[in-house]
Protein backbone atom coordinates (compact mmCIF):
# COMPACT_ATOMS: atom_id res chain seq x y z
CA UNK A 1 0.00 0.00 0.00
CA UNK A 2 1.37 3.39 -0.80
CA UNK A 3 -0.16 5.98 1.08
CA UNK A 4 -1.15 8.97 -0.80
CA UNK A 5 -2.30 11.74 2.08
CA UNK A 6 -3.21 11.75 5.73
CA UNK A 7 -5.68 14.10 6.81
CA UNK A 8 -6.92 14.23 10.60
CA UNK A 9 -7.50 10.45 11.48
CA UNK A 10 -8.57 9.23 7.44
CA UNK A 11 -5.04 8.31 5.90
CA UNK A 12 -5.72 7.50 2.01
CA UNK A 13 -3.60 5.09 0.14
CA UNK A 14 -3.57 3.05 -3.34
CA UNK A 15 -3.70 -0.59 -3.11
CA UNK A 16 -1.09 -2.10 -5.67
CA UNK A 17 -1.81 -6.03 -5.53
CA UNK A 18 -3.97 -8.50 -3.96
CA UNK A 19 -2.42 -9.21 -0.95
CA UNK A 20 -3.09 -5.78 0.67
CA UNK A 21 -6.97 -6.31 0.71
CA UNK A 22 -6.11 -8.94 3.83
CA UNK A 23 -4.40 -5.89 5.83
CA UNK A 24 -7.54 -3.92 6.20
CA UNK A 25 -11.08 -4.35 7.18
CA UNK A 26 -13.88 -3.21 5.00
CA UNK A 27 -17.09 -3.00 6.76
CA UNK A 28 -20.31 -4.93 4.72
CA UNK A 29 -22.47 -5.45 7.64
CA UNK A 30 -25.76 -3.42 7.89
CA UNK A 31 -25.28 0.06 7.49
CA UNK A 32 -21.82 -0.21 6.02
CA UNK A 33 -20.88 -0.23 1.98
CA UNK A 34 -23.52 -1.71 -0.09
CA UNK A 35 -23.00 -0.70 -3.53
CA UNK A 36 -21.89 -3.75 -4.36
CA UNK A 37 -24.92 -5.52 -2.79
CA UNK A 38 -27.00 -3.86 -5.09
CA UNK A 39 -25.62 -5.34 -7.99
CA UNK A 40 -26.10 -9.01 -6.96
CA UNK A 41 -22.23 -8.84 -5.89
CA UNK A 42 -21.15 -10.34 -2.45
CA UNK A 43 -17.38 -9.89 -0.92
CA UNK A 44 -15.63 -6.65 -1.71
CA UNK A 45 -12.52 -7.93 -0.06
CA UNK A 46 -12.56 -10.43 -3.41
CA UNK A 47 -13.98 -7.90 -6.29
CA UNK A 48 -10.74 -5.80 -4.92
CA UNK A 49 -8.41 -8.62 -5.44
CA UNK A 50 -9.65 -9.79 -8.30
CA UNK A 51 -9.38 -5.68 -9.48
CA UNK A 52 -6.04 -6.09 -8.95
CA UNK A 53 -4.94 -9.17 -10.34
CA UNK A 54 -5.83 -6.97 -13.71
CA UNK A 55 -3.62 -5.69 -16.47
CA UNK A 56 -2.73 -3.01 -17.03
CA UNK A 57 -3.39 -2.60 -13.17
CA UNK A 58 -6.50 -0.38 -12.50
CA UNK A 59 -6.40 2.70 -9.82
CA UNK A 60 -7.82 1.55 -6.56
CA UNK A 61 -7.50 4.20 -3.56
CA UNK A 62 -8.90 3.81 -0.33
CA UNK A 63 -10.21 5.44 2.79
CA UNK A 64 -9.09 4.43 6.12
CA UNK A 65 -9.23 5.38 9.37
CA UNK A 66 -7.52 3.03 11.95
CA UNK A 67 -7.57 0.03 9.42
CA UNK A 68 -10.97 0.46 8.64
CA UNK A 69 -12.16 1.28 5.11
CA UNK A 70 -14.64 4.54 5.28
CA UNK A 71 -14.35 5.05 1.34
CA UNK A 72 -12.73 3.59 -1.63
CA UNK A 73 -13.36 4.59 -5.66
CA UNK A 74 -11.81 2.34 -8.78
CA UNK A 75 -10.77 3.51 -12.14
CA UNK A 76 -9.00 1.56 -14.95
CA UNK A 77 -7.94 2.46 -18.09
CA UNK A 78 -10.44 2.44 -20.92
CA UNK A 79 -9.80 0.49 -24.21
CA UNK A 80 -9.81 3.06 -26.55
CA UNK A 81 -8.24 6.58 -26.71
CA UNK A 82 -9.26 10.03 -27.14
CA UNK A 83 -9.37 11.60 -30.78
CA UNK A 84 -6.16 13.18 -29.81
CA UNK A 85 -4.61 10.51 -28.86
CA UNK A 86 -4.93 11.29 -25.09
CA UNK A 87 -5.30 7.97 -22.42
CA UNK A 88 -9.21 7.54 -21.25
CA UNK A 89 -9.45 6.45 -17.85
CA UNK A 90 -12.95 5.56 -16.41
CA UNK A 91 -14.21 5.50 -13.04
CA UNK A 92 -16.40 2.51 -12.34
CA UNK A 93 -17.18 3.22 -9.08
CA UNK A 94 -17.04 5.85 -5.72
CA UNK A 95 -18.34 4.47 -2.37
CA UNK A 96 -18.40 6.13 0.81
CA UNK A 97 -19.24 4.50 4.15
CA UNK A 98 -23.00 5.87 5.20
CA UNK A 99 -21.39 7.06 8.32
CA UNK A 100 -18.78 9.21 6.76
CA UNK A 101 -20.67 11.01 3.98
CA UNK A 102 -20.74 14.65 4.02
CA UNK A 103 -16.78 14.61 5.39
CA UNK A 104 -16.04 15.53 1.56
CA UNK A 105 -13.86 12.30 1.58
CA UNK A 106 -15.35 11.58 -2.11
CA UNK A 107 -13.94 14.73 -3.46
CA UNK A 108 -10.67 13.64 -1.55
CA UNK A 109 -10.60 10.50 -3.23
CA UNK A 110 -11.62 11.66 -6.64
CA UNK A 111 -8.55 14.55 -6.59
CA UNK A 112 -6.02 11.53 -5.51
CA UNK A 113 -7.30 9.04 -8.53
CA UNK A 114 -7.09 12.24 -10.91
CA UNK A 115 -3.43 12.74 -9.65
CA UNK A 116 -3.19 8.94 -10.67
CA UNK A 117 -3.91 9.09 -14.33
CA UNK A 118 -3.54 11.56 -17.20
CA UNK A 119 -5.62 12.22 -20.03
CA UNK A 120 -9.62 12.32 -19.61
CA UNK A 121 -11.14 10.96 -16.80
CA UNK A 122 -15.16 9.11 -17.69
CA UNK A 123 -17.69 8.51 -15.22
CA UNK A 124 -21.16 6.89 -15.50
CA UNK A 125 -23.54 8.37 -12.72
CA UNK A 126 -25.83 6.15 -11.50
CA UNK A 127 -27.84 8.58 -9.06
CA UNK A 128 -28.99 12.05 -9.62
CA UNK A 129 -26.68 12.39 -6.28
CA UNK A 130 -23.52 10.79 -8.18
CA UNK A 131 -24.54 13.02 -11.17
CA UNK A 132 -24.86 16.03 -9.44
CA UNK A 133 -21.16 15.41 -7.56
CA UNK A 134 -19.58 14.69 -11.17
CA UNK A 135 -20.59 17.45 -12.55
CA UNK A 136 -19.84 20.19 -10.09
CA UNK A 137 -16.24 18.41 -9.66
CA UNK A 138 -15.83 19.69 -13.82
CA UNK A 139 -16.84 16.50 -15.40
CA UNK A 140 -19.70 17.69 -18.85
CA UNK A 141 -21.98 15.37 -20.73
CA UNK A 142 -20.85 14.94 -24.62
CA UNK A 143 -23.53 17.61 -25.14
CA UNK A 144 -21.64 20.04 -23.76
CA UNK A 145 -18.91 20.15 -25.87
CA UNK A 146 -18.60 21.70 -29.00
CA UNK A 147 -16.71 18.84 -30.68
CA UNK A 148 -17.05 15.41 -28.47
CA UNK A 149 -13.24 14.63 -27.17
CA UNK A 150 -14.12 10.85 -27.73
CA UNK A 151 -16.36 8.39 -29.30
CA UNK A 152 -18.84 7.52 -26.34
CA UNK A 153 -22.37 7.56 -28.33
CA UNK A 154 -22.50 3.57 -27.65
CA UNK A 155 -21.94 3.91 -24.02
CA UNK A 156 -25.09 6.61 -23.19
CA UNK A 157 -24.99 9.47 -20.02
CA UNK A 158 -21.09 9.39 -19.37
CA UNK A 159 -19.84 12.17 -18.15
CA UNK A 160 -16.65 13.64 -19.49
CA UNK A 161 -13.79 15.30 -17.87
CA UNK A 162 -10.94 17.36 -19.95
CA UNK A 163 -7.47 16.66 -19.19
CA UNK A 164 -7.52 20.54 -18.94
CA UNK A 165 -10.42 20.35 -16.05
CA UNK A 166 -8.53 17.51 -14.03
CA UNK A 167 -5.02 20.00 -14.18
CA UNK A 168 -7.15 22.48 -12.76
CA UNK A 169 -8.66 20.13 -10.31
CA UNK A 170 -5.30 18.86 -9.23
CA UNK A 171 -3.90 22.50 -9.35
CA UNK A 172 -6.68 22.93 -6.64
CA UNK A 173 -5.49 20.11 -4.71
CA UNK A 174 -2.07 21.40 -4.61
CA UNK A 175 -2.92 24.53 -3.06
Amino acid sequence: MKELLSREDISYYKLESPREVDKIDIPEEEGGFDFFHGLGIIGYDQAFKMWLRKFPRPVLIIAVQRNTVVGWVYVEEWNEVAYDLMPVYVLRAIEIHPDFRRMHIGCTLLMLVLKETNGYVIAKPLTSEGESFFKEAGFKSADDFRKVPLDISKQPKYLILSPYMRDRIIDKLNK
